[in-house]
């Protein structure tokens, strides 16, 4: 259960800081076994003349 609380706080903090990415969590007989997070590094496009 606590692995629980702090994926889902986790996800509010994430979600505060605009993340752009995903979140990979592994579940083994009902509790969060392991997770990943991947944030996209986005570009800013040049503007152009």
């Amino acid at each position: 259960m606590k692995n629980n609380e702090k994926a889902i706080e986790l996800l509010r903090e994430l979600e505060t800081r605009q993340f752009t990415g995903n979140i990979r969590l592994n579940f083994n007989q009902g509790g969060i076994t392991k997770m990943e997070k991947n944030e996209e590094m986005l570009k800013k496009a040049r503007p152009q003349k």
